[in-house]
């Protein structure tokens, strides 16, 4: 995985984990803020951004994608982090969390429906990956058919998803069920903050099941959708530097 170190030396360590067809643009009106006061590890999931596209199918498997996340830390020689992702990668983030939560300071993820075990993410209908895909452009989940994101975001997010291949795009695609971590929430001790896109209808229901599920889960619900880090980026900010400032 490819990886921008961001903000300030100094500050506590912050992991954040973009979502699928993304990039760290995800990120783009949330790292100065945030890198005022944290040093940022920005990763590119497999077969995004400035990241390989492995042949190997077992390189996008949940072990996989945790012990290179696990590598990130020993290799940028951190103790222990904050842990921050969005969509997709919130549900990666849950689980890394679950796997070494020795090294985590506290969770932070937004609107993940992969985590609770997606019903229809840019799939047929028939549950099956759809079988006339030539580009990522024909997926209802492209950020091309974003309708809230920042014009200058939602170019580089459209520019990471065109690049990304059909190969990558598949062995995503294929691991849709293996990201739900619902069975084992209950395990997550370190404080955890879920800021909710309210507008997200599909999520919606799965943020009463969170509570139920996470013992030191806090909510913050803004006015907007799935990407709502940037939809609502000085909101999301102020969530989260509030969240770590109240437990330091």
């Amino acid at each position: 995985m490819y990886v921008e170190e961001a903000g300030n030396p100094d500050g506590p360590s912050m992991l954040l984990v973009h979502g699928f067809l993304s990039s760290n643009a995800q990120w783009d009106l949330n790292r100065e803020e945030l890198g005022k006061q944290y040093r940022l590890l920005m990763v590119e999931l497999v077969g995004h951004g400035q990241s390989s596209a492995p042949d190997n199918a077992e390189d996008y498997g949940i072990d996989s994608l945790v012990a290179e996340l696990e590598a990130i830390r020993e290799a940028h020689q951190v103790e222990t982090w904050w842990v921050c992702g969005q969509s997709l990668g919130g549900a990666i983030s849950i689980l890394y969390c679950l796997t070494h939560p020795e090294r985590v300071r506290g969770l932070i993820f937004t609107n993940t429906r992969a985590a609770f075990g997606i019903k229809r993410e840019g799939v047929s209908s028939n549950g099956g990956v759809p079988p006339t895909i030539t580009s990522t452009r024909d997926l209802p989940v492209h950020p091309i058919n974003a309708k809230r994101l920042p014009e200058g975001i939602k170019q580089r997010m459209v520019e990471a998803a065109d690049a990304m291949t059909v190969a990558a795009t598949n062995q995503f695609l294929a691991r849709r069920h293996s990201w739900k971590s619902t069975a084992r929430m209950a395990e997550l001790a370190m404080p955890v903050l879920l800021v909710n896109g309210r507008w997200e209808s599909a999520f919606q229901e799965f943020v009463d099941q969170a509570a139920d599920l996470i013992p030191k889960l806090q909510v913050v619900s803004l006015e907007g959708g799935h990407a709502i880090n940037a939809e609502q980026p000085e909101q999301f900010n102020a969530a989260v530097i509030t969240f770590i400032s109240d437990l330091d």
